[in-house]
């Protein structure tokens, strides 16, 4: 099974070979999940409802306001977009609506902000499966669940043999603003305590390597599947 969290921006800018490659995963009877993000297109609409974006520990601090804003950018623009770029390449992804529960995070620090609480849809082989940022409480409340967590969720719960984290830069980058081919945890902390990695990929590295301490064997961030940073355990050689 392979786990893919696509973020908003690359997937403006996807590749054709991206497209390829799932094309070739399906045909091969793997279970695809795609998660994709919207960050980028929700800071616009809310710049363009003159609504302040603000964020906690990398999180969108979601507000009343700024939860409409989402559920709307995400309905009249990210599926569509979704479902443009992936018929390229005569693709039909079935929506994840169902099975899957989100609960509160912490509604004092980050509003409606959520994580997945439980995960209980059953996926077949040979389909693509796209889920989002919004998902259901069990009492029915829209969350924004960070789209990584819900990349990890899902490789967990699955025990997916690859994560993929799709971005528009082509890895982590070090001090010196270069691509790094391999990074390790320790390598990983080192480069968050100095704040050369912030924000969205502090979480996405926190994320991946909770990932492989769970058994995902390989966890893989940049703009395709062939090229980018490589998650390692242990120490870097």
């Amino acid at each position: 099974m392979k786990v893919v969290k696509i973020g908003g921006n690359a997937l403006k800018n996807i590749d054709i070979n991206v497209l390829k490659q799932l094309q070739t995963w399906l045909a091969e009877d793997e279970t695809v999940v795609l998660v994709h993000g919207a960050g980028p297109m929700v800071d616009e609409a809310l710049a363009h409802a003159k609504l302040p974006v603000k964020k906690v520990a990398g999180l969108r601090y979601t507000d009343e306001a700024t939860l409409k804003v989402m559920v709307n950018v995400v309905q009249t623009q990210v599926w569509p977009m979704l479902h443009h770029v992936l018929g390229q390449v005569h693709l039909s992804p079935t929506l994840l609506t169902k099975g899957v529960v989100a609960r509160i995070k912490d509604a004092g620090k980050f509003g409606a902000v959520g994580e997945i609480d439980s995960i209980t849809t059953t996926l077949m082989a040979g389909r693509l499966y796209v889920i989002g940022p919004l998902v259901s409480s069990a009492q029915g409340e829209v969350l924004n669940v960070n789209a990584d967590e819900i990349a990890l969720a899902f490789a967990r719960h699955f025990k997916a043999d690859t994560l993929y984290f799709l971005t528009d830069v082509a890895g982590v980058l070090d001090q010196n603003q270069q691509v790094m081919s391999k990074i390790s945890p320790t390598v990983a902390a080192t480069l968050m305590s100095q704040e050369v990695v912030t924000g969205g990929m502090f979480i996405k590295l926190q994320a991946a390597f909770m990932a492989m301490q769970v058994g995902v064997q390989k966890i893989q961030m940049g703009r395709d599947f062939q090229v980018g940073t490589k998650l390692v355990l242990g120490d870097l050689e």
